[in-house]
């Protein structure tokens, strides 16, 4: 009987929550992507649960050549070799790279990795710079806080943090003159805690 009691009162407390909010929830998953620069083209993979990132750059055979593990919460990346079993502290000592940007947001629609990706165009006038982005909306509220922490310099992160409104939206597709970044697969499922921790075994590397 008291099973049968909760059970109703789940169901009635699912049917008053708007569907929206049943929905929304953080992506967690993984992300395959390329990115080209000329005629090199490197594959990346990001594993994603919560406040924790696990960013894998795979080699042309398939190995796995570098780890970084982003933890949005706490600010902090550690970079793993699988080659020489160690780790170290990545500081973040660079300043935030200011630029101004216009954003013009088009109707133009694109299918990417199974999803519907929006055209934006972002201008720098004052780089002489122009990246367009196809971008997705699927609750992917890992990615603006991920390039804050990785404080990255390359103009794809920078002008893309430089949006409004770019919370909870991917750049499935980002591309300038000769360089782009392109979403090949995306997987929803959990994932692992051990793939967000230092593997047994891995010794620190210090500088000297």
């Amino acid at each position: 009987m008291n099973s049968a009691l909760h059970l109703l009162r789940s169901l009635t407390l699912s049917l008053l929550l708007p569907a929206a909010a049943l929905q929304a929830q953080p992506f967690e998953g993984v992300v395959e992507f390329t990115k080209t620069t000329g005629p090199v083209v490197t594959t990346y993979k990001y594993f994603v649960k919560g406040d924790r990132i696990r960013v894998e750059e795979i080699g042309a055979r398939g190995e796995v050549q570098g780890i970084m593990l982003v933890d949005t919460r706490d600010k902090t990346v550690t970079a793993i070799s699988p080659e020489r079993k160690l780790y170290m502290d990545v500081p973040n000592m660079r300043l935030p790279k200011d630029v101004e940007v216009t954003v013009q947001k088009t109707s133009e629609m694109k299918d990417i990795a199974g999803y519907k990706c929006e055209k934006w165009l972002v201008k720098s006038p004052k780089e002489d710079r122009q990246i367009t982005y196809w971008v997705a909306a699927d609750e992917f509220a890992f990615f603006v806080p991920m390039l804050e922490t990785l404080n990255r310099k390359d103009e794809q992160a920078v002008f893309f943090l430089q949006v409004k409104d770019n919370g909870g939206v991917f750049p499935m597709l980002g591309v300038e003159q000769k360089m782009g970044l392109e979403v090949t697969k995306v997987v929803k499922a959990a994932q692992k805690p051990t793939l967000f921790e230092i593997p047994a075994g891995y010794n620190k590397f210090e500088r000297n």
